[in-house]
């Protein structure tokens, strides 16, 4: 918890007694391995707080999963597309390790903004970065060698190592075999 209540004071610009005020809006969820926060085709209707363990973002195509995003603990983050136009998602977040998510339902999130300047900056600042990593990744995609992505990745992430190489193949863009030999060059 004590990860989450720094990135809230690092998001929101606040003290300690303001993140704790916010954390006290949150519910918390427990959930065990393989279980999910959203299922695609449902409407995302919360903000999620990572608090521990692990949670994968991913959707389908074609008879394949590919990862979005694995989120962490500190990490705050929700399905901004279904969230915001309140339509159905196209993502599926799991738990792949116990998990414990603090959440906020969007009217509950609403209201809070309007009376708390430090939960609002907090929400914008969540936005931003989401931007701005969504922004690198294009990039990154459209303009980097697997090697690179990879690279970038073991760079500004505690992935590897933690999590199977074929949710990383799959954030990466690349096929697992692919990935092996990408980790072999690397040597």
């Amino acid at each position: 918890m004590t990860t989450l209540k720094s990135e809230i004071i690092r998001f929101a610009e606040c003290d300690a007694e303001q993140a704790d005020a916010i954390l006290d809006s949150l519910r918390p969820v427990r959930l065990e391995k393989g279980r999910f926060l959203l299922i695609d085709g449902q409407v995302c209707e919360s903000y999620f707080f990572v608090a521990s363990g692990a949670l994968r973002l991913y959707y389908h195509k074609n008879d394949q999963d590919y990862t979005a995003w694995i989120a962490t603990p500190g990490q705050i983050f929700t399905d901004l597309e279904s969230y915001l136009s309140e339509s159905r998602s196209r993502m599926n977040i799991e738990a792949i390790e116990p998990s414990l998510v603090l959440t906020i339902l969007k009217r509950d999130s609403d209201r809070l903004a309007q009376t708390s300047p430090a939960y609002n900056t907090l929400l914008r600042r969540t936005v931003e970065e989401a931007f701005v990593n969504l922004s690198k990744n294009v990039i990154s995609f459209q303009s980097d060698e697997a090697i690179e992505r990879y690279r970038r990745l073991e760079a500004e992430k505690n992935w590897l190592g933690k999590f199977p190489l074929k949710y990383i193949s799959s954030f990466i863009g690349i096929t697992q075999s692919s990935l092996s030999r990408v980790r072999a060059n690397k040597r």
